[in-house]
């Protein structure tokens, strides 16, 4: 004994070590990067769409509201550059600490008169603003571009010496070149007012979120800052700005960044916002001399980092963002200034310590599972090994440290099913005997249920209510075949029959409820579930019909007569479960529907069908399979009444056959209606246009002879009761 626990605590834990190491190396090849930022944004979405940025900062959005109350006083967008001018002159009666555009001034405003790359008035009323309003920051974009014939000239072309001189981060070290060889700047007079220039370009992730940047960009060995810190740097004018390892410095100021020299950004759910439409409006009512009631004060800005920015959909600066879609650009960059302004840097472990981890909890997970002496014992410890880490992860987050999830979890998950597969192959020898010895009577979905989820059907009085299919199957005459046959030939015949009707339920798998004498029932759609459930149940019954014939080939042989049988389907709500007593239990379905189906299969004799369905089967059967309308019956017992129809060929049966099942329906539809309208002579014409020896043909024939000699009363609504089961 003390072998065999030695022995399998050595290969538990060789399987631990081998699931950790081949998780670990999948999660150092980035298998797992999309999986964990999908975790990543779900934390995101979950503690910080309710955070707040930090109060120091305001957003002037241009919106939706703002495009329809400018368009009937300036137009549609771009609006003329004034607009902007009035709003730096307006921000500047409050005294923001910055005011930074999002916003692409690239060109000098054409009209007005004014010749190409002169200065119009516009332009000049925003370049005066700019330089003697409050601190302004504008927007550059510096990106990669792909040479061709038209544009190759205009590539990797030096920044402007004095934009350089004036914007550049000094001193900066440690910092990655990159690869951009394009830049579009403000015009010159705009940056030459400014106070400063910041990059708006972000990019996005594989996977189309926006969750990281770099805070300077490089271009020809030169640094420049992105626009959520352009007005930090200037206020804080820090001496050393370097990059050491994951850490850019900012004198003392120590802003964790990816290994990648990325830095993730923290958003926030809630900022400051105000609509641009609001401040104009503001801005209109003070040129007017009317300063009271101000839609919006300017001391309202007083000290505060102001962004303006688009968040009209229209303006395609919308991107989709861990905590929400459609968020406006400008947010990210607030967002990034916000988190310098609180310190609210979200710190990323190192890879080494998710691997660390890996191993630890694989094998912690690993060896739990064989120790404990319960299978309850083992999912448990499993389960709380599993949350566990994601709770601690989800703590640990709130305090702006994010974790791995996906490798960790991936490798605990792994290695639980890989111990308990192991488990189940050397420890299920009796179950494997006892599944052998059931299969010889139960179908192999009854056979799964009851073995592998025993817990289920310790109790009788287990049951659900079940949307299934119900097939019933009846061999002709047999009382009186049997009657003329020895006990061991009636049993042959038996064994025979039952063992290919048998393969064709479970080739379809059904589940074959229960033989009763010379009939049998199943049905599909539980206890394994399955949508075509109606579908299945019938091409087995074709089935079926087919395999008599060579089961008929084999009695013939031994010179038995000939069998016969009927099939009736139904399909509706039933009672399913374990049905007796607890000493013997019957896994079956009872109910209306159960009975409507055995009803079916005794109209099979009426109407000298082999097969017929109702209307609630043929509702979920499909068109593929050629049905054609029987009769409007109400059977005894049932108010009522319900359509049956006869299935006719399978779908991939021989092309002739389905021709002649399809010319059937055809027939048999024109031959319906016109006995439901009264007219018997032209559906006994109709109905004798099916084959000789049709039973429907017969039956109809008659029924409509005898409608003509003798009519039935008004009140006659087409429905046959059937007198007997």
């Amino acid at each position: 004994m003390r072998f065999r626990y030695k022995k399998n605590t050595l290969w538990g834990l060789a399987i631990s070590l081998g699931v950790a190491a081949v998780v670990a190396l999948l999660f150092l090849a980035n298998v797992f990067q999309r999986l964990e930022w999908m975790s990543y944004d779900m934390r995101a979405a979950m503690f910080r769409a309710s955070r707040a940025a930090h109060p120091d900062i305001a957003l002037i959005l241009v919106d939706e509201a703002s495009l329809k109350a400018m368009n009937p006083l300036v137009g549609r967008w771009p609006w003329p550059r004034s607009v902007f001018a009035d709003l730096i002159e307006f921000l500047a009666l409050g005294q923001p600490r910055a005011v930074v555009f999002d916003v692409l001034f690239t060109e000098n405003e054409r009209g007005y008169g004014v010749a190409p790359g002169a200065l119009g008035p516009n332009d000049a009323r925003l370049v005066a603003a700019t330089r003697e309003g409050a601190r302004v920051y504008h927007a550059f974009e510096i990106h990669k571009d792909e040479a061709d014939e038209v544009n190759k000239t205009l590539l990797d072309k030096p920044i402007p010496p004095d934009f350089k001189k004036r914007f550049a981060v000094a001193n900066a070290q440690g910092f990655p070149p990159s690869l951009h060889n394009a830049f579009s700047l403000p015009f010159p007079a705009l940056y030459r007012a400014a106070r400063g220039a910041g990059v708006v370009e972000f990019e996005r992730d594989r996977d189309g979120v926006f969750r990281r940047t770099r805070l300077l960009r490089e271009y020809q060995g030169s640094l420049y800052p992105v626009l959520s810190t352009v007005a930090l740097l200037d206020m804080l004018k820090p001496k050393r700005v370097a990059l050491d390892g994951q850490r850019m410095y900012l004198d003392d100021l120590a802003v964790p960044v990816r290994a990648d020299g990325s830095y993730l950004v923290n958003m926030y759910g809630r900022y400051n916002t105000y609509s641009i439409s609001g401040v104009l409006a503001t801005i209109q009512r003070l040129h007017s001399g009317n300063t009271d009631r101000l839609l919006v004060n300017p001391d309202e800005f007083r000290d505060k980092i102001v962004f303006v920015g688009a968040s009209a959909a229209g303006l395609e600066d919308l991107k989709t963002t861990p905590v929400a879609h459609g968020t406006p650009g400008v947010m990210l960059h607030a967002s990034i200034a916000s988190n310098i302004l609180y310190k609210d840097f979200l710190s990323v472990i190192p890879p080494f310590m998710t691997v660390v981890m890996i191993f630890v909890l694989t094998v912690a997970t690993g060896m739990g599972i064989l120790l404990l002496p319960r299978v309850q014992l083992k999912v448990g410890f499993t389960l709380v090994m599993l949350l566990a880490f994601v709770g601690w992860a989800l703590w640990r987050f709130q305090s702006n440290v994010v974790y791995d999830m996906v490798p960790p979890l991936a490798a605990m998950a792994t290695v639980w099913l890989v111990i308990f597969g192991r488990l189940a192959f050397t420890e299920g020898k009796d179950k494997k005997r006892v599944r052998m010895m059931l299969s010889q009577y139960v179908s192999p979905a009854i056979l799964a249920e009851v073995v592998d989820k025993y817990e289920d059907y310790l109790r009788a009085e287990v049951g659900s209510k079940e949307h299934i299919t119900i097939l019933f199957s009846d061999i002709r005459e047999f009382t009186g075949l049997s009657e003329s046959l020895r006990p061991e030939q009636v049993v042959e015949i038996l064994n025979a029959h039952f063992s290919a009707m048998s393969d064709a339920i479970f080739q379809y798998e059904g589940t074959l409820d229960k033989f009763i004498g010379d009939a049998l029932m199943a049905f599909w759609g539980a206890p394994v579930r399955a949508a075509d459930h109606a579908r299945r149940a019938v091409l087995a019954g074709l089935d079926m019909l087919h395999r008599l014939e060579g089961v008929n080939a084999e009695l013939a042989g031994k010179r038995y007569p000939t069998l016969r049988i009927g099939i009736g389907i139904n399909t509706g709500d039933v009672i399913l479960g374990n049905i007796g007593s607890e000493k013997k239990l019957d896994y079956t379905a009872i109910g209306d529907h159960v009975n409507l189906a055995s009803r079916m299969e005794g109209l099979t004799k009426q109407y000298g069908c082999p097969m017929l369905i109702s209307e609630y089967t043929l509702a979920e059967l499909g068109a593929d399979i050629p049905s054609a309308v029987v009769d409007q019956v109400r059977v005894k017992g049932k108010q009522q009444p319900i359509r049956i129809y006869r299935p006719l060929a399978a779908p991939d049966g021989p092309p002739k056959a389905l021709t002649q099942a399809q010319e059937t329906v055809r027939v048999s539809k024109a031959a319906f209606e016109a006995y439901l309208a009264r007219d018997w002579r032209k559906a006994k014409r109709l109905y004798a246009q099916l084959p000789e020896g049709d039973g429907v043909r017969g039956v109809f024939t008659a029924r409509c002879g005898e409608y003509l000699k003798t009519a039935p009363p008004r009140s006659w609504d087409g429905v046959y009761v059937m007198r007997s089961k």
